[in-house]
């Protein structure tokens, strides 16, 4: 079973406190067998084929330890004026981020999903409610995620409470095993100190248990 870790910061990021070199280290060190990088969007900015090239230097440098992948997360609330889906086309992935705000300052669902059409990557939810955003809106959100090309975040970081409702709720396990929906799994690391390794291994456990397909 390969373990993979999808949602990790770094010194791009205004609140990582590793570098990328860093943080694929201690990857390894875990016996990670997938590690993505997903900086801040709204970090990096213009900085971002910068920060592709550094990424993509990484990736070649741990080539024969690690599978290295290339990813941005994309915050929602609101939608970033300056971020040309074309720019991401060299990234394995991009996660979006608080479509499932408290506060009602995320982008509209519907205007999201149009929105998403545009990257061409890999792309994902990172640590939201899929089920609650779906009573919300008043749509199969599972459906949904997989008519538009979504995968689904279960991130381990003991930030979000839809993580604890995953792992206690037989029907919604049920319910994404049925429905061929893709998940990943994210330590949402930002700073190795704190790295919940035993989290993302059960995760990833469990997923391959229930046989429910990676990205």
């Amino acid at each position: 079973m390969p373990i993979i870790d999808l949602h990790n910061h770094t010194t791009f990021s205004y609140d990582g406190k590793n570098t990328p070199e860093a943080i694929i280290q201690n990857a390894i060190a875990h016996n990670v067998d997938v590690i993505g990088i997903t900086d801040h969007q709204f970090t990096i900015r213009q900085d971002l084929e910068y920060y592709i090239s550094y990424l993509k230097y990484c990736k070649k440098k741990y080539s024969g330890q690690i599978q290295v992948l290339l990813g941005l997360e994309i915050g929602t609330r609101p939608a970033p004026s300056d971020l040309l889906a074309s720019s991401c086309a060299q990234l394995d992935y991009v996660l979006f981020e608080c479509l499932d705000d408290s506060q009602d300052r995320a982008m509209d669902l519907f205007e999201f999903l149009e929105w998403s059409r545009m990257f061409q990557c890999r792309k994902g939810l990172a640590h939201t409610d899929i089920f609650a955003l779906g009573e919300k809106y008043g749509l199969d959100m599972i459906k949904t995620m997989r008519k538009y090309n979504l995968f689904w975040e279960l991130n381990t970081s003991g930030n979000y409470t839809y993580y604890y409702d995953f792992l206690t709720s037989q029907k919604k396990r049920e319910a994404i095993q049925r429905s061929g929906l893709q998940m990943s799994i994210g330590s949402d690391t930002h700073s190795i100190d704190e790295y919940r390794f035993k989290q993302l291994k059960r995760a990833n456990e469990l997923l391959s248990e229930l046989k429910i397909p990676l990205p």
